[in-house]
């Protein structure tokens, strides 16, 4: 595939999930420690509920949500004067209405796309929380952006049609505070190898070695690049977004790209009304 190089450093971002006194706050400081910090030029992603992390008390999320303006400026802010994109989620309320949105931040520091979360859990549908209406591709600066939001990434329905959408890079703020480890791993090298595209995850550091972390950037191979298990802190990598995984047409063919090899022999009819 020819096409002119343009590397771009991407940052993935991991606090310590923490049960103590006031977590969202201390998590919010954290996070916007690294937006203040990230490289010029950068890509960077914050995970899940950046206003309200550490929280499980439905009644103490709602007390958050005011935070959710202070980090999509803190956002902004650092996207503008560090010319970078930042994608930060947040728990919110807009027009009236309970969201779990991820704000994408282009380096003029407006907010160039919006992802309503659209698998939401029982946590979330209690809380009173909106469905999104399926909009989860972006494209900006010739750089195509898929988006995923945790509990999403359990659901081949989107995987597959992000893969139809043939994104560059998807953009997963996670949780999966009690996922196992080795299923998040398995979960996001399987999305990149189908979607053909890079997968950035961010999640939180938990105490159990078995679960949760794993703040990660995924190559379109399923090559995991950068893989933060239970450290806390960030991690970079410097990607070319336009490079794609070719593989053989079948065995000594010629080279395709490994997502229009999946994608040919798709046979939806067969299971439509199962």
């Amino acid at each position: 595939m020819s096409h002119t190089t343009s590397l771009l450093t991407v940052t993935v971002t991991q606090p310590a999930y923490y049960a103590g006194e006031q977590p969202d706050e201390t998590i919010a400081a954290f996070l916007s420690d690294c937006l203040d910090n990230a490289a010029h030029g950068s890509l960077i992603v914050l995970p899940e509920y950046a206003n309200a992390g550490g929280l499980s008390d439905p009644g103490r999320e709602l007390a958050a949500l005011p935070r959710a303006e202070v980090m999509k400026s803190a956002a902004a802010r650092a996207a503008k004067e560090r010319g970078l994109y930042a994608a930060v989620n947040v728990l919110e309320e807009r027009d009236g209405e309970l969201h779990n949105s991820t704000y994408l931040y282009g380096k003029a520091g407006r907010a160039a796309f919006v992802y309503d979360k659209i698998h939401l859990p029982p946590s979330e549908i209690a809380l009173g929380m909106k469905y999104g209406d399926g909009a989860c591709v972006c494209d900006l600066d010739g750089i195509r952006f898929g988006f995923m939001t945790c509990y999403d990434v359990y659901y081949n329905e989107q995987i597959e049609y992000l893969a139809a959408q043939k994104p560059d890079i998807i953009l997963v703020p996670g949780y999966q505070r009690g996922e196992r480890t080795d299923i998040i791993r398995a979960q996001a090298a399987l999305c990149a190898f189908r979607c053909n595209a890079y997968v950035l995850r961010s999640s939180y550091s938990m105490n159990d070695d078995g679960h949760g972390g794993c703040s990660m950037i995924v190559a379109p191979d399923g090559q995991i690049l950068a893989d933060m298990g239970k450290e806390v802190g960030c991690v970079s990598a410097e990607i070319d977004p336009m490079w794609k995984y070719l593989r053989p047409a079948g065995f000594g063919g010629g080279m395709v790209r490994n997502d229009d090899f999946i994608g040919q022999g798709l046979r939806p009819d067969v299971f439509s009304g199962t």
